[in-house]
């Protein structure tokens, strides 16, 4: 398959990467690259890979709406929140022709979105969930990715672009069971790396009940979510490695550093308040997911503790 022309460029990106939430722009194509895709039309690989169905979706162009109500459209196995051309399929036709992918018949998503000469994309492989590129391009946040860290970008991918291709069984199956897991480990363990509560865990496998085996749009983004909370806690405990983190208090200190210059005079006119604060922050953010309703109390109490303090400093002052 011929090159794209030399003024274009493959960026490989990591789905975090990504911002869902901005501007989309317009594709607008020029005759170079028309041209060079042109030419590249006849490839077989490319042709039979981006023809093949996806599992899951029973049509093979389309657009659907994101649960959070932005529009997905998909060709096949591209997606992108562009409007999907020829020159997306030539060009995704051009980037698996170069993946090197864990089988000749894994299922895969490509994601593409052009933006003037840079052509942002990765690829999805379904089957190990993990996320490729070109052989010889990787992002560098992904070197030395752990295999945690695919797992989680693979969730964030679904999480974005839940559908066509949905979330299944399997993947529901194992949720439940890693949720009830963690509800053990947190109930019996005080420095336990879950990212949520028991109270948090029962609430979500109640709503995870009333699914059904066969997923959709809104199932696939609901397990997508909560399987990011989980591998996000995973990556940062370094899961799966010999330097696992089994205890989330095992990197914290007692001790903060200590305040310096006037700084540390403010802080004894506060009774050393300032060093308990942020031993309590540290805890409390310590490998967890900071939920709405948990950090408002947190904030809540915070902010009437320093408000006393500040009064008691001001009437130290004044006297």
């Amino acid at each position: 398959m011929p090159s794209l022309p030399a003024s274009y460029t493959l960026n490989p990106k990591a789905p975090t990467e990504f911002d869902r939430f901005g501007p989309v722009h317009c594709v607008k194509i020029d005759n170079e690259l028309v041209s060079a895709l042109a030419a590249s039309g006849e490839n077989p690989l490319a042709r039979s890979t981006i023809s093949t169905s996806i599992r899951g979706s029973t049509r093979s162009v389309g657009t659907i709406i994101h649960p959070e109500g932005g529009p997905i459209s998909y060709r096949s196995c591209i997606v992108s929140t562009q409007n999907l051309t020829d020159a997306h399929v030539a060009i995704a036709g051009h980037i698996l022709d170069r993946c090197e992918r864990s089988s000749d018949n894994a299922e895969i998503t490509v994601f593409l979105y052009i933006l003037g000469r840079q052509i942002d994309y990765y690829v999805v492989d379904h089957d190990s969930k993990a996320i490729i590129w070109v052989s010889g391009q990787v992002p560098e946040s992904f070197k030395g990715a752990i295999r945690a860290k695919h797992e989680h970008e693979y969730w964030i991918h679904m999480e974005n672009f839940p559908g066509p291709r949905f979330s299944t069984s399997e993947d529901l199956c194992l949720l439940k069971e890693v949720l009830a897991s963690n509800a053990i480990d947190a109930l019996t363990s005080e420095g336990s790396t879950s990212p949520m509560s028991v109270q948090q865990i029962q609430t979500h496998l109640k709503s995870l009940e009333l699914f059904s085996s066969s997923g959709d749009v809104q199932q696939t983004y609901a397990v997508a979510r909560l399987w990011n909370l989980i591998l996000q806690s995973r990556v940062i405990n370094k899961y799966g490695t010999p330097e696992a983190r089994m205890d989330r208090f095992i990197s914290i200190t007692d001790n903060p550093p200590d305040f310096a210059g006037t700084y540390a005079s403010v802080a004894k006119l506060m009774f050393k308040r300032p060093h308990a604060h942020l031993g309590r922050c540290s805890r409390a953010w310590a490998d967890r997911i900071a939920y709405t309703e948990e950090w408002r109390k947190f904030k809540t109490t915070n902010e009437r503790e320093w408000k006393q303090i500040m009064a008691l400093v001001s009437s130290a002052l004044t006297n």
